[in-house]
């Protein structure tokens, strides 16, 4: 806690009760949140304060799981598509004017390791290549990647899954980690099992997260 707070509102309850708070500072923004309990149930509730302005979320406990897998997709997406221009023109009122730019459908640049090949895997590419192509029901995407995390310790990880073909940690130009990455492997029972076993392992000291690779 950094001491800040913000006001409560009960909206008509007699009683209330915190159950966990904590705050978040980006940029010029601060974020609350407040997990919170009153006649009603459960709830999330988010405050955005930036100077004098302020506006609020609820979200019941009913809906937190939702709002997480949501959540997780804006993520990746925020850390895959930072090299790639946005799928509408939008207009200076912010409306989308129906144009459509065309999305280039490659994944972002490999690590500067080239990526990391398994027993079944082919050629190395070359070093700033780019990831395989579209989606692959053999391919599973790994979010919340250590920034130390390469592809070989990404290959090492996965390698009680099955049989890998390929695992690549994706960079900025700069040679930067992304923070995520994907692991192809042999079969797409060996995908599915990684999806279901790996969700919530550490790797160099960080909860990673595994879903299908949907790009």
């Amino acid at each position: 806690m950094d001491g800040m707070s913000v006001p409560d509102v009960v909206d008509g309850d007699a009683e209330e009760i915190e159950i966990r708070r904590n705050t978040m500072q980006i940029e010029q923004k601060r974020i609350f949140l407040n997990l919170r309990e009153n006649a009603r149930g459960r709830y999330l509730r988010i405050v955005e304060v930036t100077g004098n302005n302020r506006s609020t979320i609820i979200v019941p406990a009913s809906g937190l799981q939702q709002f997480r897998a949501i959540l997780d997709e804006f993520v990746d997406e925020a850390a895959l598509g930072q090299g790639h221009q946005g799928i509408l023109a939008v207009s200076s009122n912010g409306v989308s004017d129906g144009k459509k730019k065309k999305r280039r459908n490659k994944k972002p640049a490999a690590a500067g390791d080239g990526g990391a090949v398994g027993p079944a895997g082919v050629g190395l590419p070359a070093a700033g290549a780019t990831g395989a192509e579209g989606p692959s029901p053999t391919r599973v995407f790994v979010g919340n990647l250590a920034w130390s995390t390469n592809s070989q310790g990404l290959l090492e990880h996965f390698t009680q899954c099955g049989q890998i073909v390929r695992a690549d940690v994706f960079t900025e130009r700069s040679g930067r980690s992304r923070g995520c990455g994907t692991v192809e492997f042999a079969t797409e029972a060996e995908a599915r099992g990684a999806m279901d076993s790996m969700t919530g392992t550490t790797l160099d000291g960080r909860t990673i997260f595994v879903r299908e690779d949907r790009l």
